[in-house]
């Protein structure tokens, strides 16, 4: 199997997962504060999390570049600016790398949409901050993705394993997304504690 098919694969076996976020995150109303606050909040809940885990269990080894990939600490900077705090969600466990592989794959092909969403918060508030909407963009990081996953040897790479945590990394999100945007798009109390960096 070519390195374009396993990205293929990972975006056909997500299509359900990953329609099921967009789904959710079109409640959050970024036109608003109130809305892109709890946008925020709610990707403060999964990421942090995900981020923590990842490093537990050595993304570092397998991406020499994770720190400029890391994005809970723009994250946090979005949130202070705003007044905001979050609160992580439930502590993400990584059992092999294979599976992180997946769980970066979401991460990272959530900067795609960060792109888009990045502009409407601005055509509404251009004042609004965009850190983490923004992070990485003049470093491509999508495209070093991209590239890294591509020179994966696929010796020994179980992408059943990678299948499976990039099903994950987006029910995070979801479930993130789901507990902390009511469908009002405002800001369920809740979801205001500290975002851990």
């Amino acid at each position: 199997m070519s390195d374009y098919l396993l990205r293929d694969r990972l975006k056909i076996a997500t299509l359900r997962e990953h329609a099921a976020l967009d789904a959710v995150v079109t409640r959050a109303h970024l036109e608003t504060r109130a809305g892109y606050g709890a946008f925020l909040i709610a990707s403060a809940h999964a990421l942090v999390p995900l981020e923590l885990a990842l490093e537990r269990a050595g993304v570092d080894e397998w991406l020499p570049s994770w720190r400029l990939h890391a994005r809970r600490r723009a994250l946090a900077c979005d949130l202070r600016d705003l007044g905001l705090t979050g609160s992580n969600g439930p502590e993400a466990v990584i059992p092999s790398r294979d599976f992180g592989v997946g769980v970066l794959y979401v991460l990272e092909g959530s900067r795609l949409g960060g792109r888009v969403l990045s502009r409407q918060v601005r055509e509404a508030d251009v004042e609004a901050p965009v850190a983490y909407l923004t992070h990485g963009a003049e470093q491509n990081l999508w495209r070093a993705f991209l590239m890294w996953l591509e020179g994966l040897s696929k010796v020994d790479l179980r992408t059943d394993a990678v299948e499976a945590g990039a099903r994950y990394g987006f029910r995070c999100f979801s479930d993130a997304f789901e507990s902390l945007v009511p469908p009002t798009g405002g800001l369920n109390a809740r979801g205001c504690a500290h975002v851990r960096v």
